[in-house]
């Protein structure tokens, strides 16, 4: 199936077919909420995340956009995976799947490229949520499959 790694404290398994997955716990296991998340900078004061939670039937049931603080681009996706987990946590979603469409953000979360300095507190931060899930995938989708997540930020920054 793949290569066991180590992220943070926890081990987690390297799928790899068309996407790369990171996940924390059985594949199988992750089949209960999958969120797409977006996030969208122009510059410190002026960045949004959005992101929309669908069941495993692939009804959405929540979506929303927010505006946020951030030093870069890399590190408004961040902050959005991280806002997902907590929105999750305290939902008591203990499946769930992320997806995203900032590659680098992917690789650094399994560890597979070196961490940005902008992006170290926020990925501990994130690693720090993982004891909170059963289950917890990270995989990478193109944009193009990621429009919804990516107007709900793009909407955050002008509101």
């Amino acid at each position: 199936m793949g290569n066991t790694i180590t992220l943070g404290r926890d081990s987690v398994n390297w799928i790899r077919d068309s996407n790369p997955v990171c996940v924390v716990g059985m594949i199988s296991d992750c089949d209960n909420v999958r969120v797409m998340v977006d996030a969208g900078w122009k510059g410190l004061d002026n960045a949004g995340i959005g992101w929309i939670a669908m069941s495993e039937s692939g009804d959405r049931f929540y979506s929303t956009d927010m505006r946020i603080r951030a030093e870069s681009a890399l590190q408004a996706e961040g902050l959005g995976v991280y806002l997902v987990l907590l929105w999750a946590r305290e939902r008591g979603i203990r499946h769930l799947e992320i997806s995203s469409d900032c590659l680098s953000l992917i690789l650094q979360l399994t560890g597979m490229e070196r961490s940005h300095h902008l992006l170290k507190a926020t990925l501990q931060d994130v690693y720090d949520c993982f004891s909170s899930f059963h289950c917890l995938a990270f995989s990478f989708i193109p944009r193009s499959f990621n429009t919804v997540a990516h107007s709900l930020a793009c909407n955050a920054m002008v509101s």
